[in-house]
C-alpha cells in the first residue's frame, strides 16, 4: 500500500513538472506615477458634483461614537447627507502632486453645511490589474483655522464614522453613482448617487 501511494505521489510530481512553464514569465513593468496621474485625470469629472448618500450602512462596533448616537445593532440610513465635492481651490502640496486628486466640498445634514476634504490616492492593485477600489482617503472637515462650536449635526457626522475615516473609493465609468468603503470605523459602505 505505501508503495503504490508513493508511485502515485512520484507520478504527479512528474506530472506537474512537465506541466510548468519552461520559460519565467517576465512581471509586467507599470510606471506607477503615469499611472496614477492618468486615474486622477479619468475621475474628476466622474467625481465632481453634487452627490445624495443615498443608503450608509453602519456596522455595529460598540464604539463611543455609535455608543452616544444609541446604535446598538447594524444600521442603514437612507438619504443620510448631500455632498457637493470640487477640485480644490489651493493646492495641498507644494510643487502640485499630479498623482494625487484633492477635493473640497460640502456635506449638508440636518439643515447644516460644513467644508470637507479629501486628497485620493491610487490603489496599486487597481494600476497594475484594474481590480478592487480606484483609490483611497481620508474624508475629514475642513474648517478655516481658527476655533469653532462643534454643533450637534456636525457631531453626528463624526460618531456615526462618516467624517474622520478612510474609505475607498469605487467608480463605474458612465454610471452616476459611486460606491464608498469605510476602512478603520462603523461606516461598511455608502451608495452615492448624483443628484
Amino acid at each position: 500500500m505505501k508503495i503504490n501511494i508513493l508511485v502515485l505521489f512520484a507520478l504527479l510530481n512528474l506530472l506537474n513538472w512537465r506541466c510548468s512553464p519552461n520559460e519565467p514569465v517576465a512581471p509586467v513593468k507599470v510606471d506607477y506615477d503615469q499611472a496614477s496621474r492618468q486615474l486622477m485625470q479619468e475621475l474628476a469629472p466622474q467625481i465632481v458634483g453634487q452627490w445624495n448618500l443615498r443608503q450608509v450602512q453602519v456596522k455595529y462596533k460598540n464604539e463611543h461614537g455609535q455608543r452616544e448616537l444609541k446604535i446598538t445593532k447594524d444600521t442603514t440610513f437612507q438619504n443620510l447627507a448631500t455632498l457637493t465635492i470640487i477640485p480644490a481651490k489651493v493646492p495641498r502640496s507644494s510643487p502640485v502632486d499630479t498623482r494625487r486628486g484633492e477635493y473640497d466640498g460640502t456635506i449638508s445634514y440636518g439643515g447644516k453645511t460644513y467644508p470637507i476634504s479629501f486628497d485620493m490616492l491610487a490603489n496599486a492593485e487597481w494600476i497594475v490589474s484594474k481590480k478592487g477600489p480606484q483609490t483611497f482617503f481620508l474624508f475629514q472637515y475642513h474648517f478655516p483655522d481658527g476655533w469653532h462650536i462643534t454643533e450637534p449635526e456636525e457631531n453626528f457626522l463624526q460618531n456615526v464614522g462618516l467624517v474622520g475615516d478612510n474609505f475607498s473609493l469605487e467608480v463605474v465609468s458612465g454610471q452616476p453613482k459611486m460606491i464608498w468603503r469605510g476602512l478603520n470605523r462603523g461606516v461598511e459602505r455608502i451608495d452615492l448617487v448624483r443628484q
